[in-house]
């Protein structure tokens, strides 16, 4: 499944990511809640609050605890055939929240004008560029190529086959996904942040299966893109 010789990183080194990741953007939220700050300020820190730690974390742990190559130590690889695949799992994925939502609220984000969006530098990078290119590229190293890859490298020390480690680290790291999406997301009701977490989780299970199979990143970054993509078209559409 993945070439684990000469990686020293695992579970410690993700537990460090996301819970730094968690306390900066808990702190941030503080800060936004206490201090006026501009629109723009706001978007770019909720961001950098979680992007920050997760790429320090992943660069450390590149650089002294691997084999200094993003490429060989998280799998960031991409082949033409990633894009198909990709494709069809992020849309696969996207109908699957939808049914979800149909079934807890009777309509979908999918209607359009759920949000009113905002303008200028909120729009074109708390909107566009932030969700649908950074995000999924950022998350998918993290959590499909650093805590997906620690998982199963700890399973199979553990004794496990590398089928139940596979499936036990697709499991996990689609669980921290979500979970870390459930407490950065502010959902603003009950309903909204299990529809938060189911949407995460369904993600993360998707894309994590297709990094575990072919053994790189280039398909669930596509499955992510495509995922939050077609939620923004529906949305700047409507």
């Amino acid at each position: 499944m993945f070439d684990a010789a000469g990686q020293r990183w695992g579970v410690t080194d993700a537990a460090i990511g996301i819970l730094l990741a968690t306390l900066c953007s808990l702190g941030w939220a503080w800060l936004t809640r206490t201090v006026i700050i501009d629109e723009w300020a706001q978007v770019l820190g909720a961001y950098l609050a979680v992007w920050v730690p997760l790429l320090l974390v992943l660069a450390i742990a590149d650089a002294a605890r691997g084999r200094r190559s993003r490429w060989r130590d998280f799998g960031l690889r991409f082949t033409w055939l990633d894009l198909l695949w990709g494709a069809g799992i992020g849309l696969l994925a996207r109908g699957a929240v939808t049914l979800i939502e149909l079934a807890a609220t009777g309509r979908t984000s999918l209607e359009g004008g759920v949000l009113g969006l905002p303008t200028g530098f909120a729009f074109w990078f708390g909107v566009l560029l932030a969700p649908v290119v950074l995000g999924p590229l950022i998350e998918e190293l993290f959590y499909r190529g650093l805590v997906l890859r620690a998982v199963a490298r700890t399973t199979r020390r553990a004794g496990g086959s590398r089928p139940v480690a596979a499936s036990v680290a697709v499991i996990v790291s689609a669980l921290v996904f979500a979970l870390a999406h459930l407490v950065v997301g502010g959902a603003v009701s009950t309903a909204a942040a299990w529809i938060t977490f189911a949407g995460a989780l369904v993600l993360g299970l998707a894309a994590g299966a297709l990094a575990a199979a072919t053994g790189r990143l280039g398909g669930a970054v596509i499955a992510h893109v495509v995922f939050n993509g077609t939620l923004i078209a529906a949305l700047v559409a409507g």
